[in-house]
């Protein structure tokens, strides 16, 4: 998995990229995935979402 951290007054391309490889439970690699799937199972269709005009 490549993952690519968000670092505070940082810009995409001036943060660090990560490969990572699962060797352990619950490590490093777990929890990424975790995190993706909390990500996955909170987003909605775009479609779904009502407009809030301004």
């Amino acid at each position: 998995m490549i993952v690519t951290p968000i670092l505070a007054r940082r810009v995409g391309h001036d943060s660090p990229m990560m490969h990572l490889r699962r060797s352990q439970s619950d490590g490093m690699f777990d929890r990424f995935v975790d995190h993706v799937e909390e990500l996955w199972i909170r987003g909605r269709n775009v479609g779904e979402i009502e407009r809030v005009e301004a």
